[in-house]
């Protein structure tokens, strides 16, 4: 059987291994004995000059010793890696990712499973190697954690997040103890407020939501769709409609302190 070349190599990763190759034959170097200089196996360097596997950071960085390029290859595998990391985030779903580096307040409204910015790696990893994309999970887990970095920056962002009482139940037995410590964790932040939606509470809204405000752009929201198929709106009216439904829901939501209290008490039940 043939190897699997890399289907979606970045245009970076093209020009990455072109320049290695060149490299290489106008040194008169084998990939064997270049393997051996950098401390790899010629097996692991054919895969990556065949696009069975991407370049890895350290590679660029032997390849910049050896050849004394001073950064060449790390400069164009960054480009690569932040390609490739794009490519893997639905294109509707990056506006969103941007927008939150900018963010100044955002709201979140979840009630089918617990919101990105808050998953815990195990949980995170459990969603994705339940999807479509197994094949990508460590990279998307990547992805999602470092997404949580906003919430620890210089000047985080206010962070209001209404979770339904039953997505923190039906968290799995094995990672709900650790799930359930990071809500209380980001809680403990003065940035970050969580409360739960009760289960006897009378709302019916099936999408999840999130709307982000900036100290110098319009305000802006995200609905959730189906397999990353959600939107970004800018529409004032529609920005305007969503703020009052999650008003709406967060009435109906237990105060912090009973939100904690019962994270707690699922937590202790594990």
């Amino acid at each position: 059987m043939a190897p699997s070349r890399d289907t979606s190599p970045s245009a970076y990763q093209e020009v990455f291994v072109n320049e290695l190759r060149a490299r290489r034959e106008a040194s008169g170097l084998s990939r064997n004995k270049l393997a051996a200089a950098l401390g790899c196996t010629p097996q692991w360097l054919a895969k990556v000059e065949t696009f069975e596997k991407p370049p890895s950071e350290g590679l660029a960085d032997d390849l910049d010793t050896y050849f004394r390029l001073g950064g060449t290859f790390r400069r164009m595998w960054e480009k690569h890696a932040e390609a490739r990391k794009n490519g893997l985030i639905p294109s509707a779903v990056r506006p969103l990712v941007e927008a939150e580096k900018e963010a100044n307040q955002i709201n979140i409204y979840e009630p089918l499973l617990v919101t990105g910015l808050m998953q815990t790696e195990e949980y995170a990893r459990y969603v994705f190697d339940s999807g479509t994309r197994a094949d990508k999970a460590d990279e998307l887990v990547a992805i999602r954690m470092e997404r949580q970095a906003i919430l620890c920056k210089p000047a985080p962002p206010w962070v209001f997040v209404i979770i339904r009482e039953a997505v923190v139940r039906d968290i799995r037995p094995e990672f709900r103890e650790g799930q359930c410590k990071r809500f209380l964790d980001v809680m403990g932040r003065p940035n970050v407020s969580i409360q739960v939606l009760p289960t006897d509470a009378a709302v019916f809204q099936e999408s999840g939501f999130q709307l982000l405000t900036f100290d110098q752009a319009p305000d802006a929201a995200y609905v959730d769709g189906a397999s990353g198929f959600g939107q970004i709106l800018t529409d004032p009216r529609d920005v305007w409609r969503l703020a009052v439904i999650f008003d709406l829901i967060r009435s109906a939501a237990l105060p912090v302190k009973a939100s904690e209290d019962l994270i707690r008490t699922i937590m202790e039940d594990t």
